[in-house]
């Protein structure tokens, strides 16, 4: 069972990691944030429920042109179901101005759908960094398990 679990949770980081390498983050929010699924960012609450995490994340993505998916420095944490990787995807606006994203995303998974997000970005991130959490993304504590 826990070897299936451990499939379910693999195979999914990397399906959500494909779609948003090639441009598709509306689509990964689709097929891989949970009903019930939590959102922040820097540590705010950003969207409960992959409904409200689509409609938060839709206007800037719908407005896109083009959009470069760049994801790096995936490490993943079979036993913990955690995952952090950096996203520094670009996208061009229907303007045609480019906009760069840099920042860290931190998951923690359940049954193959992100449970929980967090994303830092700033000074947050820089900080989360040096401390190490892209070489161990165990050392971050989910919000619902401490109860923030």
């Amino acid at each position: 069972m826990a070897e299936m679990n451990a499939e379910i949770f693999l195979n999914a980081v990397h399906g959500q990691i494909e779609l948003l390498r090639a441009g598709k983050p509306l689509d990964a929010i689709d097929q891989y944030f949970a009903v019930d699924g939590v959102m922040y960012a820097n540590g705010k609450l950003f969207a409960e429920g992959a409904q409200s995490a689509r409609e938060t994340q839709e206007p800037f993505m719908a407005s896109a042109r083009e959009i470069d998916g760049k994801i790096i420095d995936l490490k993943i944490a079979e036993t913990s179901q955690v995952c952090v990787f950096r996203n520094q995807t670009s996208f061009t606006d229907k303007d045609g101005k480019r906009h760069q994203i840099d920042g860290m995303c931190w998951q923690k998974w359940s049954a193959g759908k992100v449970a929980e997000e967090q994303y830092f970005q700033g000074n947050m991130m820089v900080q989360l960094i040096s401390e190490g959490l892209l070489a161990d993304p165990t050392m971050l504590k989910t919000k619902t398990s401490v109860g923030n």
